[in-house]
């Protein structure tokens, strides 16, 4: 069942990639592009041509598939817990909303290490990542600017509104299937933003872990993925080389980041869970 509802978050997160790619054929310059049409669009051309008619300004295609498959998770998790229909779909619904909110957080950190100039930040995969977050964070940028040369304080201000817009949805949810909830709504808040920074602080283990692997197989710099490794690693790990390089050919960096990473999770994380 946890493979089933992996397989329907990454195919619901390549449509909500579509919604906002209208763009993308089997002709698109980027392969990244190109691999998203050809996974999805074999679902959503029999969706078009059932549900929409003539030649729409804007494809809906892809919302209607993530509803169908909300659904279709939703009465699956009922069935499988014995709850109600309408039970199931809340879920369904928390649970997608909630791996948006995950995706979204860690788009937007690489956006901020773009900003402060992240290795690739120009490359395929970057600009790709720029794109895709423009649209969510371009009404921010009209108040925080679009300056260059200075961090880009804008995916952290979304980062914040994401865990805010979250916090509230849990709280409304568990008011309609608890009668008897009594936590706070700053306090539900409190933990999804901590929730957040959690997660942003797992993320970065995995990445500076696996990268530090991959290095001794001396990947190829210009494969996407061991971009990404790069463009969300280095500015953790850049930092502590300044203070400690290299010695004798052995880089402590990522074993120093991993514990700093570590303790901030294990001591300072919890302190702020009980304000």
């Amino acid at each position: 069942m946890q493979l089933i509802e992996f397989i329907i978050n990454v195919y619901m997160l390549a449509f909500g990639l579509r919604l906002f790619m209208p763009s993308a054929s089997s002709f698109s310059e980027h392969p990244i592009q190109r691999g998203l049409y050809a996974s999805t669009e074999p679902v959503l051309r029999p969706i078009r041509q059932m549900m929409i008619r003539g030649e729409p300004r804007f494809d809906w295609s892809p919302l209607f598939a993530i509803v169908f498959l909300v659904i279709i998770r939703g009465f699956s998790m009922a069935f499988i817990s014995g709850a109600p229909a309408v039970e199931g779909i809340i879920f369904s619904l928390m649970e997608v909303f909630g791996f948006l909110v995950n995706a979204l957080t860690i788009l937007f950190l690489g956006i901020f290490f773009i900003s402060i100039e992240s290795p690739f930040g120009f490359s395929t995969v970057g600009h790709m990542m720029y794109m895709v977050a423009d649209i969510f964070l371009g009404p921010i940028r009209r108040y925080t600017g679009r300056g260059t040369g200075r961090p880009d304080p804008s995916p952290l201000i979304g980062i914040i509104l994401l865990s805010v817009i979250y916090g509230l949805i849990i709280y409304q949810a568990d008011i309609y299937l608890n009668d008897d909830a009594t936590a706070a709504v700053s306090q539900v808040i409190l933990f999804s933003f901590i929730s957040q920074i959690d997660f942003i602080f797992d993320v970065l283990f995995i990445v500076i872990l696996v990268r530090t692997l991959l290095s001794f197989f001396q990947p190829d710099p210009g494969s996407p993925p061991f971009q990404l490794l790069i463009l969300y690693s280095d500015p953790i790990l850049a930092p502590i080389r300044r203070i400690m390089p290299s010695t004798g050919g052995l880089d402590f960096s990522p074993l120093i980041a991993i514990f700093i990473l570590r303790f901030i999770q294990s001591s300072i994380l919890p302190l702020l869970q009980r304000l």
